[in-house]
């Protein structure tokens, strides 16, 4: 009776075992990889929509706590650093958009309003343009109109010499309207990060004249249209705010890194000012194509 194994079975057992085990180590490691790409390209589609839903709500925001005078369209085309000195509500430039807000600045207290009585003093709980709580109410009324801007709440007249029964919004030490013209743009003078597709850019926010910050990396275009009772357009044909709906946001961004495979691109709609050249390494990225329409509540 035989006992044991010789040594050619044991070689040929390590054999079939490390085998085996290789194959479940590619597998495993397969399986792996597979499912980091498909984590990694969740949350960045979910960044996507974080940054998206930020650009909606601060882009609702034209014409909150500005003064009648200055709800003023210009017509697409026109040199944006005009916007800056002439101080319009909003006006749109290709891959570029400037408005003006009270909401857009991160300062404590700016942009929160409330009601004053004939005393100038607040009688409601301040609210920001979110109409959350803000603390910090009178703001120095009713002595010191100097932090405050003060609109009549039918007209939007700017009454701040006189700041009885109005709408009043906090300033502070900031210089308005410059420092609340808000600007979106594409950085056109270089590409994005090497980990992005050529020919993207980054998007830039800048806030009157603070240095501009990047906002996301990796876009493919970037534009922003005025919606008027005629339709989407990519110009006002005159001045009336009173004609201006809304706009639509347009943007395309990379989601992921390269592919293997080339894959298909939504391209932007006729209402996005219809498609844009797509570049063929483009498709060996994902994009995420998004169009929104904003109502602008605050230029009623």
């Amino acid at each position: 009776m035989r006992k044991g194994f010789t040594l050619v079975e044991l070689l040929i057992g390590i054999a079939i075992l490390l085998i085996i085990s290789g194959g479940v180590f590619y597998a495993f490691r397969d399986i792996f990889q597979k499912g980091t790409s498909q984590a990694l390209v969740a949350k960045q589609e979910q960044d996507v929509q974080f940054i998206v839903s930020n650009l909606v709500m601060e882009l609702s925001t034209v014409g909150f706590g500005i003064d009648r005078s200055r709800l003023k369209v210009l017509n697409n085309g026109t040199d944006l650093s005009n916007v800056r000195k002439s101080n319009a509500v909003i006006a749109i430039n290709g891959s570029e958009i400037d408005f003006l807000s009270l909401a857009t600045r991160q300062d404590t207290s700016i942009g929160c309003w409330g009601i004053t009585d004939q005393n100038k003093n607040i009688t409601t709980q301040a609210r920001d343009y979110l109409f959350r709580p803000c603390s910090g109410a009178n703001w120095g009324l009713p002595t010191d109109t100097s932090k405050v801007l003060c609109l009549e709440p039918i007209t939007k007249r700017d009454i701040t010499s006189n700041c009885v029964y109005a709408l009043v919004f906090y300033v502070g030490d900031k210089n308005y309207p410059a420092d609340f013209v808000t600007r979106y743009y594409l950085n056109t003078s270089s590409n994005a990060s090497k980990l992005c597709a050529n020919e993207t850019r980054t998007l830039f926010k800048g806030v009157g004249s603070d240095s501009p910050q990047p906002l996301v990396d990796c876009v493919g275009a970037f534009r922003v249209r005025y919606i008027t009772s005629q339709g989407y357009l990519d110009y006002v044909p005159d001045s009336d705010i009173n004609n201006l709906y809304g706009i639509r946001l347009c943007i395309m961004m990379q989601v992921g890194g390269r592919q293997s495979t080339q894959a298909d691109i939504n391209n932007f709609s006729a209402n996005c000012g219809g498609s844009i050249a797509i570049p063929s390494e483009w498709r060996y990225y994902r994009w995420s194509t998004v169009e929104v329409d904003i109502p602008l509540k605050n230029i009623r």
